[in-house]
């Protein structure tokens, strides 16, 4: 085992006077204390490094921002969720359980598509809030609003069922909070059939032609050979 060499470091005056290292940081101190005390006699939103007074003072909240789940209705007030466990296997950290049915009778108005979804969870203690359950979403119907005061003294509460993903989605969109549909990503047309249909005729075409050529040389070989 090789032993590292004992560095001595050699203080100077100033440092092993101790008093004189405390009185520059109560004065590091000092003037921080006086700037924020000047800044918190100014009108308006908070725009210095001072303590925002939580909750009477909050921020506005990005778009982006990815926080409480909320499951979304269309405008006729009806289910988009069908239930089809796409962001159940998304998720990464397996905090999702989605259970599908059919509508039952009477109900059909209910819901958006034929199927539905008969009891949606998510636990909000595992859920790492990265959004590939909104992404991996068909139907839009789940979605990551801007709720973030999610904190709660019973690990029970933190399971989010359907009931509670709905109401939401009600105070998200009461509040005008609701985000904007996903706008589609431009995808190419695939080719016609007519044309690869062409193109098979021509490639046979070409292949026959070879092959009575072929069979030209060959006639003429044989007379040579006779």
């Amino acid at each position: 085992m090789v032993r590292r060499p004992v560095v001595k470091k050699e203080y100077s005056l100033g440092e092993r006077v101790y008093l004189v290292e405390i009185a520059k940081g109560l004065g590091l101190t000092w003037k921080h204390f006086v700037f924020n005390v000047k800044a918190s006699f100014r009108k308006g939103p908070h725009t210095v490094p001072t303590c925002w007074q939580y909750p009477e003072d909050r921020r506005e909240i990005a778009p982006i921002f990815r926080g409480a789940h909320m499951l979304q209705l269309n405008d006729k007030g009806q289910e988009l969720c069908v239930g089809c466990g796409m962001c159940a296997r998304a998720c990464p950290a397996k905090c999702i359980t989605v259970k599908r049915g059919k509508p039952a009778k009477g109900e059909e108005d209910k819901y958006a598509g034929k199927t539905m979804c008969v009891s949606f969870e998510i636990d909000i203690l595992r859920c790492i809030f990265c959004g590939l359950c909104e992404k991996s979403c068909p139907k839009n119907a789940l979605v990551l609003g801007q709720d973030y005061e999610l904190a709660d003294y019973e690990p029970e509460h933190c399971i989010y069922d359907k009931d509670r993903l709905i109401a939401n989605f009600h105070r998200a969109r009461s509040e005008g909070l609701l985000k904007p549909p996903p706008v589609p990503i431009p995808v190419e047309a695939p080719p016609a059939k007519k044309k690869i249909a062409q193109k098979g005729d021509e490639k046979k075409g070409s292949s026959g032609k070879a092959s009575v050529k072929g069979g030209k040389k060959s006639a003429s070989n044989r007379k040579g050979e006779a």
